[in-house]
């Protein structure tokens, strides 16, 4: 364990080892990396900060929050990838630190330091911490308000069981979850609120003498947090926008957004994206790999500190971090419209339960053995089994990656054999763990996870995705064309790729029918028209005298985009080659 004065500087570099390298190297992938792009240039283009646009229509999907993050990363970066997504990333970075900063508060130096290396280097912050999306934003806010409220109710009350805050913690922890709102709606306020207002209810109800005396007590539980100082806040924070916004297209934009992707995607599966009650803890499983081998047994640890009848001053901590996974995975898991990215939230708090969990075993002897049928089990030896089959896992899904991840390339293009490389580390860092285990330096195990951790999420995140990304027809259709014809007007045939809008840099109309696509051929000389292969059966036969398939590329499907045109005198060989598609 390195000294304490270090411990952020570790948790930064482990966050910007995942995050930073070639991070503008992978095409944005469709459909909302591109959108939120393209809908941030058109508002810089059209210096307007209020009304959010896509494709020359109003875009309702999202607040602005993202478009202006991603319109500072375009003045410092340029129009490009890497400006899309380094707000992101920054943020992303900022929530690991916080992460660090709450599991100290909650449960202390060791914990804290483990938690924010679990937060840095798992899959999902990987995933979403460089993506162009707002998710990095809304976590971000969301832990920073969550590290305030347990700042503003202070160690000595989250251990003795009565929370309160001042008003004007409440009034910063309000304006974190407004900030929210513009990143992602109501659910930047709704639920830390409601974790909030459920760890006010568990505290008063551990400390109520009798059911009676608590149901008053309740109440004041609730109010000495200060729920509607937090919501005043928050509402001024995001209200003038929301009012603005309002005026300006006329009740259209908060109606598109509040009624179709708040309203309906709650009540019901939007766009094919459903789930059972198992998809979040499967989507857990994935996100927070590798830490995610001691999940089960992190949840079985912190549900015995919960029942634990002992002074623990771990509980109230504990008890949070539980809140708060209620409030955001319960409260999605009730949503029919389910998405991977939605419970990103709550990672932090996962982070924190698990780095407890990790640091105890590491110490000497977690709460586990509480479940044993045994009256007397030896705490150690139940901690080395548990750790053993996590090791286990660990291995098995290194073995899984390195064979899995090279058959799922093949399918994209050939030559991606070298993909199995990345299997490997899980692998390694197993036996490492196990044998550092068996030697008796638990610490050493835990080094070589956050280790190991690091560099198979930096590999997934950086060469591996930008192998897969040459797959992104759209961003190779553009960059091979000549200027004058990158500069030509653009048509797709009932889809338009959102990656496509981003990298022509212009409006693109949509053609319903192939009789459109020889209508628009004909009256514009200039113009380009995009096609799935799948419709080049219906199409080539119609095309009139002079237009031909300019250019093939590949996309992630089995299938082409086709961009037809007339030929241009001035294109190079050398870009006909370089968007030829790989061999399948």
């Amino acid at each position: 364990m390195p000294a304490q004065r270090f411990h952020g500087w570790f948790v930064a570099l482990a966050a910007a080892v995942v995050l930073l390298p070639r991070l503008g190297a992978p095409a944005l992938w469709d459909d909302d990396e591109p959108k939120n792009a393209a809908c941030s240039l058109a508002m810089l283009d059209r210096d307007d900060w209020v009304v959010p646009t896509y494709n020359g229509r109003l875009r309702v999907e999202k607040p602005p929050l993202v478009n202006w993050v991603q319109i500072a990363g375009f003045t410092l970066c340029g129009r490009n990838e890497t400006g899309a997504r380094l707000g992101s990333a920054l943020a992303t970075i900022g929530t690991c630190l916080l992460t660090w900063r709450l599991g100290c508060l909650l449960l202390g130096s060791a914990e804290g330091f483990v938690g924010g290396l679990v937060m840095a280097t798992c899959v999902w912050t990987a995933v979403g911490g460089r993506a162009a999306t707002p998710d990095a934003a809304l976590t971000f806010l969301t832990t920073l308000g969550l590290w305030l409220f347990v700042r503003g109710i202070g160690p000595d009350a989250l251990r003795s069981g009565r929370p309160r805050l001042s008003c004007g913690a409440a009034l910063a922890v309000g304006a974190t979850m407004g900030a929210a709102t513009l990143a992602k709606g109501p659910v930047g306020v709704v639920l830390p609120l409601t974790a909030m207002c459920l760890f006010g209810l568990w505290a008063e109800a551990v400390r109520a003498a009798s059911p009676a005396a608590s149901v008053a007590g309740l109440a004041r539980a609730v109010l000495a947090l200060r729920p509607a100082t937090m919501l005043a806040a928050a509402i001024g924070v995001a209200g003038p926008w929301y009012a603005w916004v309002a005026v300006r297209t006329a009740g259209e934009w908060p109606r598109g957004f509040l009624v179709v992707h708040n309203l309906e995607r709650f009540a019901r599966p939007m766009e094919g994206h459903s789930g059972s009650v198992l998809y979040y803890p499967a989507v857990l499983c994935v996100g927070l790999f590798p830490w995610s081998i001691v999940l089960a047994a992190m949840l079985a640890h912190a549900v015995a500190i919960l029942r634990s009848r002992g002074d623990d001053d771990r509980r109230g901590g504990v008890a949070l971090s539980a809140c708060w996974l209620a409030a955001w995975i319960g409260g999605f898991t009730l949503a029919g419209t389910k998405l991977p990215g939605y419970v990103w939230p709550a990672y932090p708090a996962l982070a924190v339960a698990t780095g407890g969990f990790l640091v105890d075993w590491a110490r000497g002897g977690t709460a586990l053995a509480a479940w044993c049928r045994d009256p007397r089990p030896d705490p150690r030896r139940v901690d080395d089994l548990v750790m053993r089959v996590a090791w286990c896992i660990l291995g098995a899904a290194g073995l899984a990656v390195t064979v899995g991840l090279p058959l799922l390339a093949h399918r994209a293009s050939a030559g991606g054999w070298w993909l199995c490389l990345p299997g490997f580390v899980p692998l390694v860092t197993a036996v490492v763990a196990w044998r550092t285990q068996a030697t008796g330096r638990p610490w050493r195990s835990l080094a070589a996870v956050a280790v190991g951790g690091c560099l198979f999420v930096a590999a997934i995140a950086a060469p591996v995705a930008e192998w897969f990304s040459r797959a992104q027809g759209p961003r190779a259709l553009v960059a091979g064309l000549p200027h004058a014809a990158a500069d030509s007007e653009w048509a797709c045939l009932w889809n338009v790729p959102p990656s496509l809008v981003f990298y022509s840099g212009c409006r693109i109309d949509r053609l319903e029918t192939p009789a459109d696509v020889v209508d628009h051929l004909t009256a514009r000389p200039r113009s380009r028209v995009v096609i799935d292969s799948r419709q080049e059966g219906v199409v080539m036969p119609l095309l009139p005298a002079g237009v031909a398939v300019l250019a093939r590329v590949p996309t992630i499907g089995d299938h082409d985009y086709l961009l037809l045109g007339r030929e241009v005198a001035e294109r190079p060989a050398a870009a006909l080659a370089a968007i030829a598609p790989p061999e399948r």
